[in-house]
């Protein structure tokens, strides 16, 4: 039995202890410093960044999900992003994956969303077969830049 249920603010050391499961599995190559209190202000403070969902087998907790909306002007609608997508080791290849793809996508369409996008880590070679195989495409025309803390700061004392 299969329930994928919204989390709960209770559910944040679970949501962090997946975190840290996730990066661990997927070999994350960049710093990981997110921290209980962070999950408890920025999925269930008074202003959430993202919403989270706990996958459950069995009445047991065995992944999550974490996503938030994003905005394109060139559709002038919002997207759903998935952060993370985590399922436990002993409850991979049922089929939960696909299962929660399928609820988020209901969700998007739900709400309007002119996409259902997210990331992949490249040295996530499972994760991304899953993903073509449903059909899903490697944007290779847009490329991702980042700007860390340091260099934010950098960039902002040059726009005063």
């Amino acid at each position: 039995m299969l329930e994928i249920l919204p989390a709960k603010k209770t559910d944040s050391g679970l949501i962090l202890r997946y975190i840290k499961e996730l990066t661990e599995a997927e070999k994350f190559p960049f710093n990981v410093s997110v921290t209980q209190a962070d999950i408890e202000t920025n999925l269930f403070g008074a202003t959430p960044a993202a919403e989270a969902l706990i996958i459950y087998q069995q009445q047991n907790p065995c992944g999550f999900a974490v996503y938030y909306h994003t905005f394109s002007t060139t559709t002038g609608r919002r997207g759903l992003h998935l952060d993370d997508l985590y399922i436990e080791p002993k409850a991979q290849g049922q089929g939960l994956g696909k299962k929660v793809f399928s609820y988020l996508a209901r969700l998007a369409l739900d709400r309007h969303c002119a996409r259902f996008e997210w990331w992949a880590v490249k040295t996530n070679v499972d994760a991304i077969r899953l993903y073509e195989n449903m059909g899903a495409r490697d944007l290779e025309e847009i490329s991702i830049f980042r700007l860390d803390p340091e260099d934010i700061l950098i960039v902002a004392a040059g726009l005063e």
